[in-house]
């Protein structure tokens, strides 16, 4: 795993076979690094939105979506319905997600955000994050 500072992905991610995008069971892509995907990449919303809003089942699982010259993006549902003043990161989701796109992704060029680390995504604590990403991504 290589960690990247002072770049946005926004711009860097037709450079890569995947990108992984936390985001919260309620078919949110409104803010941050989602907002930026969901108006780069539109049809990504039109996917989330089809699935259940705030269906708890989708905790730890991912949509991949698939676009013929496009990345490969998949939404990681990490996280419970956004709220700035307590964490709403699901860890065990996360580890899951994490561990199933590996598998899915191995020998392809991923890239990501610290997923569920801001507070659109999860506010959860960002070592605790990478632990986990570094423990989960080894390959």
């Amino acid at each position: 795993m290589k960690i990247i500072t002072n770049e946005d992905l926004i711009w860097k991610t037709d450079e890569y076979d995947v990108i992984l995008l936390g985001t919260s069971i309620y078919c949110m892509l409104t803010n941050g690094f989602q907002s930026k995907m969901r108006l780069k990449y539109p049809y990504i919303d039109k996917m989330n939105d089809a699935t259940g809003y705030g269906d708890s089942r989708k905790l730890g699982t991912r949509l991949t979506i698939k676009e013929d010259g496009k990345p490969v993006i998949s939404l990681l549902y990490i996280c419970n319905y956004p709220n700035k003043n307590r964490v709403f990161l699901d860890y065990n989701a996360l580890e899951n997600c994490l561990r199933t796109a590996t598998a899915e992704f191995k020998d392809k060029k991923v890239a990501t955000t610290i997923l569920g680390s801001s507070l659109f995504d999860g506010n959860g604590d960002k070592d605790k994050i990478l632990s986990i990403m570094k423990d989960c991504t080894k390959g």
